[in-house]
């Protein structure tokens, strides 16, 4: 069967080979994958900067859809023929998580989902909501989750508002979710085409961040000079001070990016005066994910695909990832 893999670190290093179809073991789920979709975390990993250790060589990307083949004794939560996709933290089944949970991610430290079938352990995968492709549903397992979970922790409701940072595969299914929910949202952007397309799936107002880079006071006046309820903090250092500034008393900031920086100075007395809630954020468990499947599924919500590529153009599709001209999700295509 076709298979990537990664030798060595560095995206020049990815190539095809052929490996032999898998067979499920106890406890078990063979998957005959269908679709892919990147993030942020897939393109590290690759270049070799993976906030852990990765034993190569590895099968890349963490995200994946596809169709049950077989299953393995003992597994009774899946039948071959049902649609599932991965489930990224493959041992967080509820609760708060646990140090012995994590290690065994898809796409680094454990093998990802490029290649044509893959074995996984039955609660490692969740149900696909039946209205979305197979391409859609490998948008949800880390981008989305991580989007819901942050709008949970957060509480949001009805008639408040949403600051989304950029118009990544997160921020978008952040506005997405957000207006479910009945809130206004603030989407910042550095292209005015971007914005618009932010706006046309529901966002209340755009800034362009760019031609504002002191946006924190724009933020506050769309909102009657209050801020917002609650920050999707995407980038991280690089825009953690100016998410303090936008954000209400009592708001709270969901910290789940650092693509604009690792180590950040924050005013602790502007944190405590203002009684914001700082909350780190990477994706939840399974038992979240359902709820999130659930509410796509009722909803029918369609995830924001900017670009498919073929399984044999992997390589085109981290150089998009990697330049950042993306407007939601980039998806691979397995028919392609």
């Amino acid at each position: 069967m076709r298979a990537y893999e990664l030798p060595a670190f560095g995206l020049e290093h990815l190539r095809r080979i052929e490996l032999p179809t898998p067979q499920p073991g106890p406890g078990e789920v063979l998957v005959k994958l269908e679709a892919a979709s990147l993030n942020y975390r897939d393109l590290l990993m690759a270049q070799g900067n993976l906030y852990r250790a990765v034993k190569l060589p590895i099968v890349p990307v963490s995200d994946g859809a596809g169709t049950v083949v077989a299953v393995g004794d003992g597994v009774s939560r899946f039948k071959p023929g049902d649609r599932v996709t991965t489930l990224y933290k493959s041992r967080w089944i509820a609760g708060a998580i646990r140090p012995e949970w994590v290690g065994t991610e898809p796409g680094g430290p454990d093998d990802g989902v490029m290649r044509d079938m893959a074995c996984f352990d039955a609660y490692a995968l969740a149900p696909a909501p039946a209205h979305l492709s197979a391409l859609q549903a490998a948008t949800l397992p880390i981008a989305a989750l991580t989007a819901w979970q942050a709008l949970e922790l957060a509480k949001v409701t009805s008639g408040q508002s949403v600051l989304v940072l950029g118009t990544g595969g997160v921020a978008l299914f952040a506005l997405q979710f957000a207006k479910l929910r009945g809130a206004r949202v603030i989407v910042l952007s550095s292209s005015d085409e971007k914005l618009e397309r932010a706006k046309a799936l529901g966002a209340d107002v755009g800034i362009n961040y760019v031609r504002h880079p002191q946006w924190s006071p724009l933020v506050r006046e769309a909102t009657g000079g209050r801020g917002v309820d609650a920050v999707i903090e995407t980038v991280g250092a690089a825009t953690l001070p100016q998410s303090m500034e936008a954000v209400a008393m009592h708001g709270f900031i969901g910290l789940v990016g650092f693509m604009g920086g690792n180590e950040a100075t924050i005013t602790l007395t502007q944190a405590l005066l203002s009684r914001i809630r700082l909350q780190g954020i990477s994706v939840a468990p399974l038992e979240q994910h359902e709820r999130m499947v659930a509410a796509v599924g009722y909803s029918r919500l369609e995830p924001v695909i900017d670009r498919v590529f073929g399984f044999e153009e992997l390589g085109k599709a981290f150089d998009l990832m990697a330049s950042g001209k993306h407007f939601g999700k980039i998806a691979i295509d397995f028919t392609k």
